[in-house]
């Protein structure tokens, strides 16, 4: 199986910004909890979402970017012939 580069950029933009909104759950929430978060990245995720229109964690953003990174991991998956 081949593996293209462009397939990459989406995880690589969506890791970052999981990390962005990682450090933002450590910083509110505290220890446990963000390492709740680092060990499944769905909790990060759904806190994100709940959190987004909190303007003093300025989060929508970095939301935004993640699940547009997401979405563009799957598209290019799929285009390239790699997604079944």
């Amino acid at each position: 199986m081949e593996v293209s580069a462009n397939m990459g950029i989406g995880g690589v933009v969506a890791f970052v910004a999981g990390v962005v909104v990682l450090v933002k759950l450590f910083q509110k929430e505290g220890f446990l909890k963000g390492i709740l978060g680092l060990i499944c990245m769905l909790y990060t995720f759904i806190w994100g979402l709940q959190n987004m229109k909190n303007e003093e964690l300025k989060l929508k953003t970095w939301m935004y970017i993640w699940m547009a990174g997401i979405v563009i991991g799957i598209i290019i998956s799929f285009v390239s012939g790699s997604g079944g």
